[in-house]
């Protein structure tokens, strides 16, 4: 089974940090975002290749590459140049690149997180166009997220980043889903968001499952803000061995 990892943004909203050193590479902690993704998607032992989506406006491949040649022995991994064009934009190039037909598992680049891709993985109908994980978050964060209206493992709605009157529930995409390439065909290859199209399509016409977790850390770091935030917060919850 292959991984997706979504890396294709241009880190402006990261700078200045980011002028010198790839987001991926920077580190929580002590250690580089990379390798709390790349940890987390490798519990699932059914993980034989992660393909890296990265762009060129961000400066990604070279300064990775280069550390993952160093460090990562443990795993098959590809590059694939994509355009930026969103998360769906730039799955649609991958999948199209690498002629992908068996279901992913797609993680994003800039969440540190422990969701158990093992559940997700196993929790995959292939009838389904993808399988969401999803976790709680209290109601005046809804509006960061993309909120579900969940029922029975599946989800009815999908709205990203609601307005708080208008969020089916405070239960919100992790980030992490198993993905069926071939569910993509039908949205022409272009920048759009997935959690934009494709979600809200694939629940309404009764394609989309949903699996709550309960993760013991999820943290985003895709924002200055948010990656100084991160920081304090792995002081607390992974304390020096």
């Amino acid at each position: 089974m292959k991984a997706i990892i979504l890396a294709g943004g241009d880190d402006t909203r990261l700078r200045p940090l980011t002028h010198g050193i790839s987001k991926l590479l920077l580190p929580v902690a002590g250690k580089p975002i990379i390798d709390y993704v790349l940890d987390n998607i490798l519990k699932c032992k059914e993980i034989d290749e992660v393909l890296i989506a990265t762009s060129p406006m961000g400066h990604h491949e070279a300064p990775v590459k280069n550390y993952l040649q160093n460090t990562r022995d443990n795993v098959e991994y590809r590059f694939v140049n994509t355009l930026g064009w969103g998360s769906g934009g730039d799955l649609r190039i991958a999948v199209s690149e690498h002629d992908l037909k068996e279901p992913v598992l797609v993680a994003y680049g800039d969440v540190v997180s422990d969701v158990d891709v093992n559940r997700l993985v196993k929790a995959h109908n292939p009838n389904d166009n993808a399988t969401v994980a999803l976790f709680e978050v209290p109601f005046k964060d809804v509006g960061r997220f993309g909120s579900v209206e969940l029922e029975s493992g599946r989800i009815r709605k999908f709205i990203e980043k609601p307005k708080p009157n208008e969020a089916p529930s405070n239960i919100v995409h992790a980030c992490h889903f198993v993905l069926n390439p071939n569910a993509l065909e039908a949205i022409p290859q272009r920048k759009f968001m997935i959690e934009n199209i494709g979600f809200p399509q694939w629940a309404e016409a009764g394609k989309l499952a949903g699996l709550k977790c309960t993760p013991s850390m999820w943290i985003d770091v895709g924002t200055l803000h948010a990656y100084m935030k991160a920081n304090r917060m792995a002081e607390i919850l992974m304390p020096p061995e």
